[in-house]
């Protein structure tokens, strides 16, 4: 995966759109493609495009059947052949018809405003100058079946080949005729009963007799008992396969000059084929971000804003998954005003998610979607890149900090003005070299630049860390995760509590709250507190606690 793919699996945003899929292929194609958009217009565009139909669907409501139908048409959708061909196949004429019956159908669903908006009406009009092409395609095409699951060259598209047709079953009818007095006279002479079949099996003394007729039949041995008969064609039917084969030819040659004509029509028609698949795109887009926003309660974010602020925003897979363990959410309220943002927390208090959600809202947003909060506000990056563990790595001592340190520098020789998130960097290393590490990069994001001058562009870094010494670099902001609840946490544990009781009960009183970072707080952390809690010897305790006293050190 590419740097922009690490920041989609890290924040989940695949678990959150599969709520609904894409109904075509070409929507298909764009949702596998993962795009994240960094033209301010076109994803402006594209929110439109989802408040438009999402208006549609409201309205719609009661109107089940007209929605079924859009989806219905959307989903029969086909590939079709988009280059332009001498001649194509008999299955991609049916693929054309078959898209437009199925563009005519979606279209007819639409009101006024989506049509006009999306560029689709079932009379291709809106296609512009490409529509009479498309209109007498289809018309063409649609007399090659009677409905648009079915397509086949008909006798209507050439007046000799219903002519030429008609002289084949004619030949048909008296082979067959001809092979049915030959399979009587066989029975009424020599007791063979054919039935249509190609051979019989038939026993020595009534097979040795037809040896003395080889102009009927064909005799080859089966075993020592029984001899392999064959019903040889007449006279009259060897000139009736001969005229059918000198029919079958012609009606070869007409059939390909079909195909030539109507595959002519179908270049001609496509631009207009081209600008149709495009138009039903981007309705599929919309009407796919259009259900998943009224579905999942998702609005509009605001993507000019220079800093980037949040009001209760829910990262949807994390919420789903605390409440099916019952556990209470907390969705997300804060802002972020620095290129540098560096989050401090306990295991357990919530960094790592807060560094989901950033991504998770921001990747949604810049790929055209409407996202889960009260309001988002932002702004567009050219790059949203992750640096850090993946589901199911696991890096550890130097290879894990090489692995660490490379992809680090793939995000910071990349593209300049992106949204990056640091998950524990340098956690690997000694703590006073990943203390000076961080801090000079936490530098170089919070000033836009490095020792030299070298512009480090004007994206924005969020670092979340356990590290306590990293340099408080003027520009950047520090905050923490609020964490546990001590007093309410201990109200529920006595020495009798099961552990898993302890805790889902040390996590439904971790407040995930993110407040600013006070340096000067020698307070303790939240980790001797849960080893307490979990049951730790209380004199490991409270040794624990006179050694951070004594050096000043935070866990």
């Amino acid at each position: 995966m590419n740097d922009t793919h690490q920041a989609w699996a890290f924040a989940q945003v695949d678990a959150f759109l599969d709520r609904c899929r894409p109904l075509t292929p070409w929507g298909r194609d764009e949702r596998e493609a993962r795009t994240v958009l960094d033209d301010p217009v076109e994803l402006e565009s594209r929110f439109d495009d989802t408040a438009c139909v999402l208006r549609f669907l409201t309205e719609q409501a009661e109107d089940g059947i007209r929605l079924d139908k859009l989806a219905w048409h959307l989903k029969r959708m086909p590939r079709l052949p988009l280059a332009s061909k001498d001649e194509y196949e008999i299955i991609e004429l049916f693929q054309v018809k078959k898209f437009l019956a199925n563009y005519r159908g979606a279209a007819s669903c639409l009101d006024p405003e989506l049509s006009e908006r999306f560029g689709l009406s079932p009379d291709f009009s809106s296609l512009g100058a490409d529509g009479p092409a498309c209109a007498t395609l289809a018309a063409e095409l649609d007399r090659g079946g009677s409905d648009m699951e079915t397509f086949y060259l008909a006798d209507s598209y050439d007046p000799e080949l219903g002519e030429l047709r008609a002289a084949l079953n004619r030949a048909d009818a008296a082979l067959r005729a001809d092979r049915e007095a030959y399979e009587r006279s066989a029975e009424a002479d020599h007791d063979l009963s054919f039935d249509g079949r190609e051979f019989v099996v038939a026993p020595v003394d009534i097979a040795r007799p037809l040896a003395a007729e080889p102009a009927r039949y064909s005799l080859e041995p089966y075993d020592e008992s029984r001899y392999v008969v064959r019903l040889l064609p007449s006279a009259r039917a060897l000139s009736l396969l001969e005229e059918r084969e000198r029919l079958g030819q012609r009606e070869r040659e007409l059939e390909n000059r079909v195909i030539r004509r109507l595959s002519a029509m179908a270049a001609a028609a496509l631009p207009g084929l081209k600008a149709a698949v495009t138009a039903i795109t981007r309705l599929d887009r919309a009407r796919t971000a259009a259900v998943l926003a009224r579905d999942a309660s998702l609005r509009r974010p605001v993507i000019d804003a220079v800093d980037s602020s949040m009001k209760e925003a829910r990262f949807v897979p994390c919420e789903e998954e605390c409440r099916s363990l019952g556990l209470a959410y907390t969705p997300l309220t804060a802002s972020f005003q620095s290129g540098a943002i560096v989050l401090f927390g306990s295991n357990m208090g919530g960094k790592t998610v807060v560094l989901k959600t950033v991504l998770f809202f921001q990747l949604l947003a810049q790929a055209g979607y409407f996202v889960p909060a009260k309001e988002y506000r932002t702004r567009v990056y050219r790059g949203v890149e992750y640096v850090g563990e993946q589901s199911g790595e696991r890096l550890a001592g130097l290879s894990g900090f090489g692995f660490e340190i490379h992809r680090f520098e793939k995000v910071w020789r990349g593209t300049e003005d992106v949204l990056v998130a640091f998950d524990e960097l340098a956690r690997t290393t000694s703590s006073h070299e990943a203390e000076a590490l961080l801090s000079a990069i936490v530098e170089a994001y919070a000033t836009g630049r490095i020792a030299g001058g070298q512009s480090s562009g004007p994206s924005r870094a969020f670092f979340a860390t356990h590290f306590r010494g990293i340099a408080r670099i003027p520009g950047a902001e520090y905050l923490r995760m609020r964490g546990l609840d001590r007093s309410a946490a201990l109200e529920c544990l006595d020495a009798d509590t099961p552990l898993s009781e302890r805790l889902a009960g040390i996590n439904r009183h971790m407040r995930y709250e993110i407040v600013p970072d006070d340096p000067t707080d020698d307070a303790e952390s939240d980790a001797l507190a849960i080893a307490a809690m979990l049951g730790l010897d209380p004199r490991l305790t409270m040794k624990a606690r006179r050694y951070l006293a004594g050096t000043g050190a935070r866990p």
